[in-house]
């Protein structure tokens, strides 16, 4: 049987997460995170769920394909709601925007305080990354990776006290600190796509116009900045 491969932006979650004992993939559709995680003996079990059925059911039939199912074990809900009462030590919530983590994690929150987060959120990352701050979590690593014409953040958060942050939580802290060259890269795209909006904005004379101006320079500001130190 074929070694599961993953793409880039896949690959890099587990490579953040290192090793868990019992992990839960939330919104695990194809399942291929969990089966590669007992495969290659970074997980004794972990708990696919997803509260989409179909997409389960691709879980469980490529579990069952693989002969994982004992150590793969599918379950069906929203969030982690239906595994209150399991024991666990890490989650992984990957693909999905950063309101939408946000909300799974404050509603299971009791479940989460204590365990190691892997998450990869889509939209609204310095929104997340505020959330855990001041909801008991350090960020204790970020990653970056470039998939195509995609860039994807990748955190992993443990409980403790965060020192904070050089630039209000756009970025990961240790990405700037090490001057990481997919951060670069990004920074780059991002400067470049700020300055093409700003000249539309620049056209707007109502107050939201201008104040969305006021906005994009000051993300720009910034991205110049951070860039400065390389």
């Amino acid at each position: 049987m074929k070694d599961i491969i993953l793409d880039q932006r896949l690959q890099a979650v587990v490579d953040l997460l290192g090793h868990g004992h019992t992990v839960v993939d939330v919104g695990c559709d194809h399942g291929y995170v969990a089966n590669y995680l007992v495969e290659n003996d970074l997980a004794e079990k972990v708990y696919a769920s997803d509260v989409s059925e179909p997409s389960l059911r691709k879980n469980q039939r490529f579990a069952y394909l693989r002969g994982n199912e004992d150590r793969v074990i599918s379950v069906l809900g929203d969030g982690l709601r239906p595994l209150k009462g399991k024991d666990f030590d890490t989650v992984i919530i990957a693909g999905m925007g950063g309101d939408l983590i946000i909300k799974i994690l404050q509603d299971s929150f009791d479940q989460i305080k204590d365990k190691t987060l892997i998450l990869q959120p889509m939209t609204q990352r310095s929104g997340l990354r505020k959330y855990l701050v001041a909801n008991g979590f350090k960020i204790q690593r970020e990653t970056i990776v470039r998939d195509k014409n995609k860039f994807y953040e990748i955190f992993k958060a443990v409980p403790g006290e965060d020192l904070g942050s050089s630039c209000d939580y756009a970025f990961g802290q240790n990405l700037i600190e090490e001057k990481d060259p997919v951060l670069k890269e990004y920074l780059l795209f991002l400067l470049k796509k700020n300055q093409n909006y700003i000249k539309k904005a620049a056209m707007s004379k109502t107050a939201k116009g201008q104040e969305r101006r006021q906005y994009l320079e000051n993300e720009i500001e910034l991205y110049k900045e951070l860039l400065n130190d390389y």
